[in-house]
C-alpha cells in the first residue's frame, strides 16, 4: 500500500473517532508532514484522497474541513462558530491590522476565523465565494470586494449568500449592485476633499491626482479631490487626474513611468495628491532616482511608508484596527439577528 493511503486511511480513521469534531478543521500540510515524516506532496495525495471521497472540503486559503452531513443554516441556533474573511491581498500593509482587531473582537467568543485572499481577482472571489456557499458551515462574511470599481460579475453569489441567511458585512466599499449592504469603511470622499484643501492652504494651484480606477475607494477619492478644488474656489483646469489598475502593478511594480514624471515637469504641478502610500513613495522614490525636485505630496493610509519616506509626505491616518472591530462586531450581532447599518470613519488628520 501507498505511503499516501496509509495516511488517508489513518485519517479516515481519526475523523470516524471524532478527533477533529471539536474545530471540524485539519491540521495544516506541515503539520502533517512533521507528523508523518513524510513529502509535502504525500500529504496532499492523502488529502485528495479524503477529498475524492467526499469525507472532507477545502477552502483556498482557509484549510480543510470535515465534511458533515448539516441542514441549510436556519439562525443563530444552528451557528456552526464559523467567520469567513475574504480580503484582496493578506500581507497588505493595511490588512494585517484590520485582522488584529477582528480578531480581539472575535477572540473568546467561540468563533473560529478563516481568512482567504482573492488577489483582487474575480475569478478567484468566485471560486472562493462558491467554495463557502458548499461547504455550508458559515455563519458570517466580512468581505474586501474584488474590483469594486467596475461591475462584477459574482453578484449572483452574494445574493445566493443573502438568501442563505448568512450576514455580509463588506470592508471599505461595497458593489454598486448591491447598494443596501452593511459597509465599514472609511469616508474616502470626504478623505479626497481634505487632501486638495491641504495642497491648497500650502500654496499649490497645479494639481495632479493619481487614482486607482478598479476600486470604488479610488473613484470616491477622485470625487472628493475634485470637489475640494472647486470649494477653494479654483477651477477643474487647475488639476489633472492619471489612473491605474491592479494589473498595472502585477505587468509593471509599483513603478511611476518617465511619461508621468515628464507631465509633472513640464506642467509644473505643485502638489499630488496619490490614492495611498504605496503611490506615493513610489513617486517619491522615482522622482528622486530622475534628479526632479518632489512637489507638495498629500496620501492616504499613514503607514510605515510615508513615516519611513526619504523626503516626507502628509498622509492622511487610516483607522485600520479600528475599522476591524467594527466589521467583527457587526457580523456578531447580525448572526445573533441584530440589524446593523453601514459606518464610515473620518479620517485622521493632523
Amino acid at each position: 500500500m501507498s505511503k499516501y493511503s496509509v495516511i488517508a486511511d489513518k485519517l479516515r480513521e481519526e475523523i470516524k473517532a471524532g478527533a477533529y469534531a471539536k474545530s471540524g478543521k485539519l491540521p495544516t500540510e506541515y503539520e502533517f508532514v512533521s507528523r508523518f515524516k513524510v513529502s509535502r506532496q504525500t500529504v496532499r495525495q492523502a488529502i485528495s484522497s479524503l477529498k475524492a471521497d467526499g469525507v472532507v472540503y477545502q477552502i483556498q486559503g482557509s484549510g480543510t474541513f470535515i465534511s458533515k452531513n448539516v441542514p441549510e443554516r436556519r439562525g443563530p441556533e444552528s451557528a456552526f462558530k464559523n467567520i469567513f474573511v475574504i480580503c484582496t491581498y493578506i500581507s497588505e500593509y493595511i490588512f494585517p491590522s484590520i485582522v488584529r482587531g477582528i480578531e480581539s473582537t472575535l477572540n473568546g467568543t467561540g468563533y473560529r476565523i478563516h481568512i482567504a485572499a482573492t488577489g483582487n481577482k474575480v475569478d478567484l472571489e468566485r471560486k472562493i465565494l462558491n467554495d463557502v456557499i458548499n461547504l455550508k458551515e458559515c455563519d458570517g462574511i466580512i468581505v474586501e470586494g474584488s474590483k469594486t470599481g467596475f461591475p462584477n460579475p459574482n453578484i449572483n453569489l452574494y445574493t445566493k449568500i443573502e438568501e442563505m441567511g448568512i450576514p455580509l458585512v463588506f470592508l471599505h466599499c461595497s458593489y454598486q449592485e448591491l447598494p443596501n449592504s452593511v459597509v465599514v469603511g472609511m469616508d474616502d470622499r470626504s478623505g479626497g476633499m481634505i487632501a486638495a484643501k491641504k495642497l491648497i492652504e500650502a500654496g499649490c494651484r497645479r494639481m495632479l491626482g493619481i487614482f486607482k480606477s478598479d476600486d470604488r475607494q479610488g473613484l470616491l477619492r477622485y470625487a472628493g479631490f475634485s470637489e475640494g478644488v472647486l470649494q477653494s474656489g479654483l477651477a477643474l483646469d487647475n488639476i489633472e487626474v492619471r489612473w491605474y489598475t491592479t494589473e498595472d502593478i502585477i505587468d509593471h511594480g509599483m513603478t511611476i513611468d518617465n511619461a508621468m514624471l515628464d507631465v509633472l515637469d513640464r506642467k509644473g504641478f505643485d502638489g499630488v495628491v496619490c490614492y495611498n502610500d504605496q503611490v506615493a513613495a513610489a513617486l517619491v522614490r522615482d522622482m528622486t532616482r530622475s534628479g526632479r525636485q518632489v512637489p507638495k505630496i498629500v496620501s492616504f493610509d499613514d503607514s510605515y511608508l510615508a513615516r519611513t519616506s526619504a523626503i516626507h509626505f502628509e498622509s492622511l491616518g487610516h483607522r485600520k484596527e479600528e475599522l476591524g472591530v467594527l466589521a467583527a462586531t457587526k457580523i456578531r450581532n447580525m448572526v445573533n439577528g441584530m440589524k446593523e447599518e453601514s459606518t464610515f470613519l473620518d479620517w485622521i488628520v493632523e
